[in-house]
């Protein structure tokens, strides 16, 4: 007898099962427990990623508390800590007594990386969040408000425009006349977005009035349906649409304190997230520049950037993200036109001449070699959040 599970595992590993259109991954979804697939995978990511980990010397005194994440994430702040030297706890707050657990804790930083492959999921860990930074008022890492923004695309809009950041030109509509009413005279292609989704997943390009229509139909009716992590999780009630910039360059750009990297996104069909192509090349200063600024502008020092190049060297911010999916093995990386080949385990984020490293800003950019994305970046991030608080752990600045 054929193992279900086996076979869905394979095709996502493969990449074959990007290819499967929209409404047969919803069909097989129904029918198979997509969400014990997933935990297992989750679990098996887990333990690979702690198998990797060496202990470090302890550097501190000061013990942290890491939040469990459902999708088993928070593997790379303990594996951080441990290379890190820093004594660590762990602590599930999707428990009924998170109150009183909370309560009773007395760490001194609460790391985060919250679930958002669902409402429900980003909801539960958002009201946690909330609670930790603002009722008990504990040091949360990252902060609440790049919390807050994470995997929301309406937010992140509302955010960008309150700021005034240069970004794709963003309409959001909770009545379906009014929707109705912009599609009639919008120009084409337009963007539709699902509020969460990572990997393009939820993004549609829509080329007609009809194709809009239809969207606003479901949005506006028993609710869109995406091929996301739950068939059961609708957006419903609301409707994105973005502008369509042509022919533009995505670049990916990471902040964690003064530490920067960069990469542009390759495309794959009519998106460049998700597509697990990546080209390593040198950025200019005007674009770490123009994402150093407008993240100092907003108070914001550990973040990702996705942000559009058109031909004339515009720069227009897509989304913020306050964590992201790493480049590690089972992408496809370019530099100079070399491939180039991560091994298990390795993350990279910017590499220079075949060297791995990130740029650093202390009143100029330089290149500094290094492993400086291990762990997702988490290791960085352990140290930023020490070093704000001023406990720097030994070693390299961030």
């Amino acid at each position: 007898m054929v193992d279900s599970r086996k076979v869905v595992r394979g095709l996502r590993r493969s990449g074959v099962l990007r290819l499967v259109p929209k409404k047969l991954k919803l069909a097989v979804k129904s029918h198979l427990d997509f969400a014990a697939i997933n935990r297992e995978d989750w679990r098996q990511t887990y333990a690979e990623i702690m198998k990797r980990a060496y202990s470090g010397e302890q550097s501190t005194e000061k013990e942290v508390c890491i939040i469990q994440d459902w999708m088993l994430r928070h593997a790379y702040y303990e594996a951080a800590c441990r290379e890190l030297g820093v004594p660590y706890h762990l602590l599930d707050i999707t428990k009924s007594d998170w109150v009183e657990r909370l309560t009773e804790d007395s760490s001194f930083i609460y790391f985060m990386r919250p679930f958002v492959l669902s409402t429900l999921g980003r909801t539960v860990y958002e009201e946690r969040s909330f609670f930790i930074a603002n009722v008990l008022q504990r040091n949360l890492f990252p902060d609440f408000n790049s919390l807050w923004i994470y995997e929301s695309k309406r937010r992140c809009a509302n955010w960008l425009e309150y700021y005034n950041i240069p970004h794709p030109e963003t309409r959001v509509f909770f009545e379906r006349g009014d929707a109705l009413d912009f599609i009639k005279s919008a120009s084409y292609p337009l963007v539709f977005k699902t509020d969460i989704g990572s990997d393009a997943v939820g993004v549609r390009i829509l080329h007609s009035e009809r194709e809009a229509r239809d969207v606003v139909r479901q949005c506006f009716g028993k609710g869109y349906k995406s091929n996301f992590y739950d068939p059961r999780d609708r957006n419903y009630g609301q409707v994105f649409f973005q502008r369509y910039l042509r022919d533009v360059r995505e670049w990916r750009i990471i902040r964690i304190g003064e530490s920067f990297f960069a990469y542009q996104k390759g495309k794959k069909g009519e998106f460049h997230s998700g597509s697990k192509v990546v080209y390593f090349c040198r950025p200019s200063e005007k674009l770490l520049d123009f994402s150093r600024n407008l993240l100092d502008r907003m108070g914001m020092n550990c973040m990702a950037l996705d942000i559009f190049e058109d031909r004339e060297d515009n720069y227009f911010v897509n989304e913020l993200q306050a964590y992201y999916g790493a480049n590690e093995t089972g992408g496809y990386y370019y530099e100079d036109g070399r491939e180039i080949s991560l091994q298990d385990g390795q993350t990279v984020e910017m590499m220079v001449g075949g060297r791995p490293g990130r740029y650093y800003y202390d009143g100029g950019w330089h290149f500094e070699e290094g492993d400086f994305s291990r762990n997702a970046g988490c290791n960085l991030r352990v140290k930023l959040a020490f070093q704000q608080l001023g406990e720097p752990l030994p070693g390299w600045k961030v």
